[in-house]
Order: structure tokens, then sequence, then C-alpha cells
């Protein structure tokens, strides 16, 4: 027997452990203007060859980045309006001086067009940092924003999988998820008067009562269903659920993918993450997600549930919505 004989075939990678084809056809949804991601994280210019080509494949026309301020004329000169930037401080340099730091690159990405600033309030992060999310610092950066007219955006919670596993070994460290979402609601009351986005569903997708009355007790409250992963598990689990979720609150809620881009990531990569989401939302398909949740052991894997929305609901998923928010801030991304 042979060496060749006797080795094991090589193991799928984990954005598709199922032999997906990405490059298969895909027509685009049937909706009017552009198809917009309004939650995505393209890190760099040079990332951005497989990145458009993975969006030009599934129909995506354009984005809202995080991107570091230092790419955003990079990416701006090669892709022009097909990215928007989302404020974002220089998460890794977090000195004494963090509040004033962060006003000014607040500054820096207004006058390159960004009329969104992200706040990432997740459990890791206000660990990391010892932050706490009603900290009254961030009132400061809070106050400028919205005195510009900026809408905030925020992730709030991580998926009930980390608050039940590696945040309950260490509640002191990381928190439980009812003191991170009275301390969020403290600040949704404080701007009630401006525009915020949850990112994630508002981080609780396993919770639509939660949402539910979050968006019913604050009107200028929206959602965005970025996170491919996350999503295709909780909206699988829940899916009628989920489909008469976004149904009601159809006005309410903006498509996004939460793409992350790297040097190690090509088009396939890409793609998965764009394949899943149009599965996800538009179609009635039943199949394994290609995707490896981390989250879940291989012997039990997500298997996605597609909630089929319909076509006026996808047309405010996609496009409707973004446009609407913009066009308040003074930036008509459809003309």
């Amino acid at each position: 027997m042979t060496v060749a004989q006797t080795e094991s075939p090589p193991a799928p990678p984990d954005w598709n452990r199922t032999g997906v084809d990405y490059r298969a056809p895909m027509p685009r949804p049937k909706i009017r203007g552009k198809f917009i991601d309004f939650h995505c994280h393209l890190f760099a210019a040079r990332h951005g060859p497989a990145w458009f080509e993975a969006a030009d494949h599934f129909g995506i026309d354009m984005f809202f980045s995080m991107a570091p301020f230092e790419e955003c004329l990079s990416i701006q000169r090669m892709y022009g309006n097909r990215v928007r930037f989302i404020a974002v401080p220089k998460w890794m340099e977090v000195g004494p001086n963090w509040v004033d730091e962060w006003l000014q690159r607040l500054e820096m990405f207004y006058n390159v067009g960004s009329r969104i600033l992200k706040f990432h309030f997740a459990p890791g992060t206000l660990a990391s940092r010892n932050w706490k999310i009603d900290d009254p610092r961030f009132h400061r950066i809070m106050d400028e924003a919205t005195s510009r007219g900026m809408m905030i955006m925020s992730h709030v919670g991580d998926p009930d999988t980390w608050y039940h596993g590696k945040y309950a070994a260490d509640v002191s460290k990381y928190g439980r998820r009812e003191e991170h979402y009275r301390a969020w609601e403290g600040l949704l009351e404080r701007y009630k008067d401006h525009v915020w986005i949850g990112a994630h569903l508002g981080g609780n997708p396993e919770d639509f009562g939660r949402l539910q009355a979050l968006l019913d007790k604050f009107p200028k409250l929206h959602l965005d269903c970025s996170a491919t992963r996350w999503m295709v598990r909780e909206i699988s689990q829940r899916r009628d659920a989920a489909r008469e979720f976004f149904v009601r609150n159809q006005d309410r809620i903006l498509f996004g993918s939460d793409q992350v881009s790297g040097d190690d990531r090509n088009y396939d990569f890409y793609a998965s993450r764009f394949w899943c989401h149009r599965k996800l939302w538009e179609t009635a398909n039943l199949v394994p997600s290609p995707i490896v949740d981390p989250d879940l052991p291989p012997d039990r894997q997500p298997v996605l549930r597609g909630l089929a929305l319909p076509d006026g609901v996808l047309q405010k998923l996609y496009h409707d919505n973004a446009v609407r928010l913009m066009a308040a801030v003074g930036d008509r991304i459809d003309e």
C-alpha cells in the first residue's frame, strides 16, 4: 500500500463543510434600488478585490464598513460610493486620554462622510477595558455625535451560548445579560430622540420578546440582522417566530452581513457569508449550514431554515430602511 493510499482526504474548510458551489449563479433579489449591507468590516483596501468579487456575484451593491480611519481614503479612492464608513475608535489603543482621542477620530470620520458612530459594548470588550456601558464618559462622545446629527450603533450583548458558557464561568468579570440590557436601556432613554441601531438584532436574537419590548418602548431604535453564524443558528431554531418578528417590524430592521475581511480570506470565505444570508432571508430552504459553528459540537451543527420573507419586507430590509435613515442625516445614498 502506498503512502498516497493511506492518507486521509483533506478536511473541508470551515466555510464550506457541505461542498456548496459558491460560484453557482444566484439572481439578484427582487428589489428596486441598491442592495445595501449596513454592517460590515472591510478593514483594508487590499482586501477589496476578493470582497467585491463575492459581493458582485451575490448582488450586493453598497456597504457600511467599520474600517480603520487610516484605510478609509484608500478604500474610498478605489471603490467610491460603494462604501460608506461607520466611525470607530482606534480599538487597540486605549490610553488615559481615550475619550479625547475618540472625539478627535469622530471628527475625522465625520469629515469623510460618516454619519454613524459605533460603540462595541460586548461583554469581552467591556471586561478587557474595564468599561461599563453606563459610564458617563461615553456621554461626551455620544453628545458630540448626536449634536452633529449622527446616528449611534451599538453592539450590546452576545450569544446565549456565550452567556451560558465562558461568561458564566466568570460572572464577576463579564457580567450578566440583564445588567447589560438595563444599562443599554438607560442610554436609549437618554438619547431617545436620536436614531439608535442595535447591531446583531440587538445582540439577543434568542429573545424576540425582549426585542419587541425595546422596539415598542423606543420608537427611534432600529436593529440590524448582521452576524452570519449567530443568525443562522438562532433564527433557524425559532424560524416561525423570527419570520413573524421581521414582518411585524419590517420598517425597523436593516440587512447587515457582519462580513470581516482579512489577509487570509478569499472569495469562497466571503461568498459563504453572503450565501447564507440570502438563503436565510429570501428562501424557504432547509439545508445544513455550510459554515462550521464553533459554538456547537460537530454532531449538532446548525440546519439553515430560511424565512422566505415577502418581497415587500425584503425591499425594506435590503434597501428602503437604510436609504430612509441616511436621507434623514443628509446622505442621499440612492442618488
